[in-house]
């Protein structure tokens, strides 16, 4: 028999060729089958025979790595082209667990945000498809701690350094999670990176498997750049929304501008026409505020305005539309809401407007109140010009009667109006 290793390429054994040859004939003296013998020029022969199948594997192994580079290439291109499409944080999410599956398996992900005034950790957004205890970890608050979160934020480094877990009883998140979700115990790979952007760490990308050596080191450089992109990303996400937020929401209280009101207000009333449904419109206004100005001064007149705005979103639902309709004046659109339930959060928001004290530094405590006027689609109007010229009418004859109270517009059906009408701004 011959036997011969293939070769070897930089020191690492590439196979073994074998060659054996049949019995020809009897050994009279042993007694037992013999082979003729491998001579000189066999071995000669079969030495290149296995250097020819070296070079054939070697050249197979190159062509497949060309291949595989160029598939995974093109795969990390698509999920890098995928993350410059994200607008919003949560498309960066959802685009950045996809991107990742495009680049590596992975059976649980998350995405971490890092609040570095507050010192705390929140998980932002959680993905795996059979991942157990999703729930108790989505909204994960927390604060620095020796996690590896808390540890690749500090460290500015990926964690662990290899892909394998570390000891058992560290933490990727908190103690807590780490006792509570089983499925994170039941990982044998990890990995989690932090997202910095002009030295900033904006959080981490965390990956998890549940197959060993799942991130070797050509994974973990991919994914780093990937990380990097998410980290972009997310930043220009906060300001894209911080943008939006700026052309939607008045800046001096935070409730929604003139202009968005008019398009919520819209809305709702073609979605309450579709349906047969009812829509209510408060229009409020601070009583005597240009005395407020006068007497104390426009700063503290903003902090009446942040105050009135602050009782109106408290009162709200998330459905509904408060807005600051233009200097002392609110809108406040009620979807699904009909006279009688608007009647009713008028009067809350009143009496708790009316109960505020504000405070000026040089002459000291005071009170302010609100008159507010209400119309209902489709009883006092089919649209929303008609609607907002009904609640000012009603609003004004609160303000042309005492003040500090809410009306409807259907009430001035039932009261005789003597005074003649004068611009609403004249008596503010």
């Amino acid at each position: 028999a011959w036997c011969r290793r293939t070769g070897s390429a930089r020191g690492h054994l590439r196979g073994v060729l074998v060659a054996d040859r049949l019995v020809t004939h009897v050994d009279a003296k042993e007694g037992t089958p013999a082979a003729p013998a491998f001579d000189a020029r066999d071995h000669a022969l079969l030495a290149s025979a296995a250097r020819e199948i070296l070079r054939v594997i070697q050249a197979e192994r190159v062509f497949l790595a060309v291949e595989r580079g160029k598939y995974e290439t093109e795969r990390f291109f698509r999920a890098s082209d995928m993350l410059n499409h994200a607008l919003t944080p949560e498309q960066v999410w959802s685009t950045a667990f996809a991107a990742a599956r495009e680049l590596v398996a992975w059976d649980f992900a998350a995405i971490t945000r890092h609040d570095a005034a507050e010192r705390r950790h929140s998980v932002v957004a959680v993905s795996g498809e059979d991942f157990e205890g999703r729930a108790a970890l989505e909204g994960l608050s927390y604060g620095d701690n020796a996690g590896l979160v808390a540890m690749a934020v500090k460290t500015r480094h990926p964690l662990p350094a290899a892909s394998a877990l570390p000891d058992g009883e560290i933490a990727i998140f908190t103690k807590k999670a780490h006792v509570q979700v089983r499925a994170l115990r039941e990982m044998q790979s990890l990995l989690v990176v932090p997202l910095i952007v002009g030295g900033e760490a904006l959080g981490t990308f965390v990956l998890a498997a549940r197959a060993p050596r799942r991130f070797p080191k050509d994974k973990r450089e991919l994914l780093g750049v990937i990380a990097n992109q998410i980290a972009v990303a997310t930043k220009n996400a906060d300001m894209y929304r911080q943008m939006e937020q700026m052309a939607t929401t008045d800046g001096l209280t935070g409730l929604a501008n003139h202009r968005t009101f008019q398009e919520r207000f819209a809305d709702l009333l073609s979605r309450a026409e579709r349906q047969g449904g009812k829509v209510t419109l408060l229009l409020t206004d601070v009583d005597h505020f240009k005395k407020v100005n006068d007497t104390y001064g426009h700063p503290v007149g903003d902090q009446v305005l942040k105050g009135v705005s602050a009782t109106c979103r408290g009162e709200v639902r998330k459905i509904d539309v408060a807005a600051r309709y233009g200097g002392e004046e609110f809108a406040i659109v009620l979807d699904g809401t009909d006279r009688e339930g608007a009647r009713g959060l008028a009067e809350r928001i009143r009496l708790k407007v009316q109960s505020q004290t504000f405070n000026s530094p040089e002459k000291g405590d005071f009170r302010c109140t609100l008159s507010l006027g209400i119309a209902t689609y489709p009883d006092d109007g089919a649209d929303a010009k008609t609607l907002i010229a009904q609640a000012d009418q009603a609003l004004y004859f609160a303000k042309r009667n005492g003040r500090n109270r809410a009306v409807a517009f259907a009430d001035l059906n039932h009261i005789h109006l003597t005074d003649e009408k004068v611009p609403l701004r004249a008596i503010r």
